[in-house]
């Protein structure tokens, strides 16, 4: 069974900002692509980042899905759960680092890893 993290982001909007500074905290091109749930990606040589920009993922786990507007999904091509989390630990610290979101990382939508920013009401 595949194991993802995901970094959920308020607010997930202007979009083109929301995307900019995903790329940016990735360092990778981040690009529109046509699958049903997946809005745009970014290859990252071992890793996929996989953004969607509305989710219908309800509070869960004491984790309040329902807050975040946009996520991403940071999902390992050899699936080394370790480089995954530690590529998704950085992207997250890169966002943070912007002071525009409040971010949580969870691993597999069952654990709360890291959380930043004050909770939006």
């Amino acid at each position: 069974m595949s194991e993802y993290h995901c970094i959920f982001l308020h607010p997930g909007f202007p979009r083109e900002r929301v995307v900019r500074d995903i790329a940016t905290a990735c360092g990778a091109e981040v690009r529109p692509v046509d699958t049903e749930f997946i809005d745009c990606a970014a290859n990252l040589g071992h890793a996929a980042v996989e953004v969607e920009f509305t989710h219908e993922y309800e509070d869960d786990h004491g984790m309040a899905f329902e807050r975040y507007d946009s996520l991403f999904t940071v999902r390992d091509f050899d699936s080394n759960l370790e480089r995954q989390e530690a590529t998704a630990r950085q992207i997250f610290e890169n966002l943070s680092a912007l002071g525009r979101y409040d971010l949580i990382l969870v691993r597999d939508l069952q654990e709360l890893l890291a959380s930043s920013g004050p909770a939006s009401t």
